[in-house]
């Protein structure tokens, strides 16, 4: 009754249409209802009566399964379209974190082998006369740092020779000239 009103669930429509389709004694019980139900309604309708209710009814059985492989293929191609996606997903992913891995281990490779590397391909240039010339160069360059406490020292330092400066100044007032 459910399928000839037009009332059977989506999710049991597959299985009717199966069950139909395999089990002779059904498919016949449903064709003696379809055709007394469905003829019945045509009549009341005033509508013109069907000349081969077999043929209608497997044709609205043919539609259901058409409908419910449409439904199937929607859902699996859904599902196949979400898993692909997260295939790349995962695979961009992935790739970004062997491109980290990567690049950590280049530069700690980098880090370990440089002092190896420069030492024993730029021997000849950094090392004149028994003396590491960057090590000069380094020392050097932190000699000429000045710091706060330098800079405090050179003021009290400063104000010592103004205080010089001012008593030769002063000394020099009382001094008298001469022509010779």
């Amino acid at each position: 009754m459910p399928f000839i009103e037009g009332t059977i669930p989506e999710h049991k429509q597959e299985e009717f249409v199966m069950h139909m389709k395999n089990c002779k004694k059904c498919h016949d019980e449903l064709e003696i209802y379809y055709t007394l139900l469905v003829g019945m309604k045509q009549l009341d309708n005033r509508v013109e009566l069907s000349s081969d209710f077999n043929r209608d009814l497997e044709e609205e059985l043919n539609a259901m399964g058409h409908h419910v492989r449409k439904r199937k293929n929607f859902k699996f191609s859904a599902f196949s379209f979400v898993m692909s996606g997260m295939i790349i997903i995962l695979g961009l992913i992935y790739a970004g974190a062997l491109n980290r891995v990567y690049a950590f281990e280049q530069d700690t490779k980098q880090c370990n082998q440089g002092a190896f590397y420069f030492s024993d391909m730029l021997h000849e240039k950094l090392i004149y006369d028994d003396t590491d010339r960057v090590y000069q160069s380094d020392k050097i360059r932190d000699d000429l740092k000045v710091t706060e406490f330098d800079r405090i020292r050179g003021y009290h330092r400063m104000e010592k020779e103004n205080d010089k400066i001012l008593n030769i100044g002063e000394g020099m007032m009382n001094v008298k000239t001469t022509s010779n």
